[in-house]
């Protein structure tokens, strides 16, 4: 989980977008009993989005303006869009190709390129900010939380799930920022759930990939089970964390 620079990372997401395009929501997902979901339970990437639910499940975004920071392909802001009746949805995210693909998927939320931790907006913008498994790979997160803090209108609500080392408590940073710590609620559990779950359909496409060096990669990438993601998840190397924040 290294910081790595934005150009490194859209590169990255460009060539994934080209390797695995079936993928619309890029998250290792949140599985529990029961599901509880308004999900459709035959949908392809129903792991995926449940995370997404999990996330916002306790902040109202109906009327209300959103920014997806890292948006990705675009499955999840389709979703929350269509389901939670924002006034308006945003999605911002640093690969162009990601959001070429969320266009072409979806035209209810607008897709910007953009960089986390330098976010084009005016201050007090918006009312609710979504970060999704991304923060990890962030350059510099103590900036892309500041950001989030500019950008919420106060009263604004901050939703927030990422995987991190066991030792990356990242509350403090948080409250640094200026944000009101409502909920920090470890899912590790919930996620392998959702790995083990989804496991099928996610190693069936990667062993479509052609280069078998990219096959074990995209593997690792993608936390199929007995690969590096998968084992650091159940070894408790590394953890996942959902958090609700408030600007004060």
């Amino acid at each position: 989980m290294a910081n790595q620079s934005s150009s490194s990372i859209a590169a990255y997401y460009d060539k994934a977008a080209g390797m695995v395009p079936e993928f619309t929501v890029l998250n290792y997902g949140f599985s529990s009993e029961p599901e509880n979901s308004r999900v459709p339970a035959n949908h392809a990437e129903f792991y995926c989005l449940r995370l997404y639910e999990h996330t916002v499940r306790d902040v109202n975004l109906a009327g209300r303006d959103v920014l997806e920071v890292s948006c990705g392909r675009g499955g999840g802001a389709d979703f929350l869009f269509r389901n939670f009746a924002p006034r308006s949805y945003v999605g911002v995210d640093v690969s162009s190709k990601n959001v070429r693909m969320a266009r072409q998927y979806s035209d209810g939320p607008v897709y910007r390129v953009g960089a986390a931790e330098t976010l084009d907006f005016e201050a007090e913008t918006f009312d609710v900010v979504i970060n999704i498994e991304a923060s990890h790979l962030y350059e510099d997160r103590q900036a892309f939380f500041s950001e989030v803090f500019r950008v919420l209108k106060p009263g604004g609500d901050f939703c927030y799930t990422d995987g991190c080392w066991a030792n990356d408590d990242c509350s403090d940073e948080l409250r640094e920022a200026g944000f009101v710590l409502e909920e920090r609620l470890e899912i590790t559990d919930n996620v392998i759930r959702s790995l083990e779950r989804d496991n099928e359909r996610k190693e069936r496409l990667f062993d479509a990939i052609a280069d078998p060096k990219l096959v074990h990669e995209y593997k690792d990438w993608g936390g199929i089970v007995g690969f590096r993601t998968w084992r650091r998840f159940v070894e408790r190397e590394t953890l996942y964390f959902s958090h609700r924040l408030k600007r004060p």
